[in-house]
């Protein structure tokens, strides 16, 4: 239904959306057309127009479904195709370049920070060693996508067991603080082994 407000237009992206990513599912179990549907959810939160949403439901339709850029310039717009494209992920990519590409662009840049923070919330059901590998990314590639993303990384590593926990701080303070972290752990080395202090910065 419309109660949100929506538009005919979003209404039909919307149904073009769930058809394609019919009898897909996310990890955890629920139908697959609830992430883009929580993105779309975001964007609008966030201020964004109905652009920006569509391109939200359709971000993952060139990796996961047989959706055409026609369909998609159809329900959408030509920008809203460019977006998509610039959030999908071409086979054998390169995380710098897709990334650079992503920057570029700046709906594609507000659509990756939404399903970033969607993935990160949505992640907290899930085990140990998947939670791992997007504390990982999101340190290395996504930090500064969203004042929000940190805040829900920081939830998010909460919520892991305390080893692993502990592991994920020390992978993020190494990211932020390499230089201070490797002069510690130098110098404790140096001191504990050979008896040397050091005075001087390295």
């Amino acid at each position: 239904g419309t109660s949100m407000g929506s538009s005919l237009r979003y209404e039909m992206a919307l149904e073009y959306a769930k058809e394609k990513h019919k009898n897909q599912y996310r990890i955890g179990g629920a139908e697959y057309i609830t992430h883009p549907i929580g993105v779309a959810e975001i964007v609008k939160k966030q201020g964004y127009n109905e652009d920006y949403q569509i391109a939200a439901l359709f971000h993952d339709m060139f990796e996961d479904t047989d959706a055409t850029e026609e369909a998609v310039v159809y329900y959408g717009n030509e920008a809203i195709l460019e977006a998509v494209k610039a959030v999908t992920k071409p086979k054998g990519y390169v995380m710098e370049d897709y990334i650079e590409g992503i920057k570029k662009n700046d709906m594609a840049f507000v659509i990756k920070a939404a399903d970033r923070l969607h993935n990160l919330q949505s992640a907290k059901a899930t085990d140990n060693e998947f939670k791992r590998k997007y504390v990982v990314e999101t340190i290395n590639w996504y930090l500064d996508f969203h004042e929000e993303i940190p805040k829900v990384l920081n939830e998010l590593i909460e919520s892991m067991e305390e080893s692993w926990r502990k592991r994920m701080r020390f992978v993020w303070a190494l990211k932020k603080h390499p230089k201070v972290l490797m002069e510690g752990a130098l110098g404790e080395r140096l001191k504990r082994e050979y008896g040397l202090t050091l005075d001087e910065k390295i």
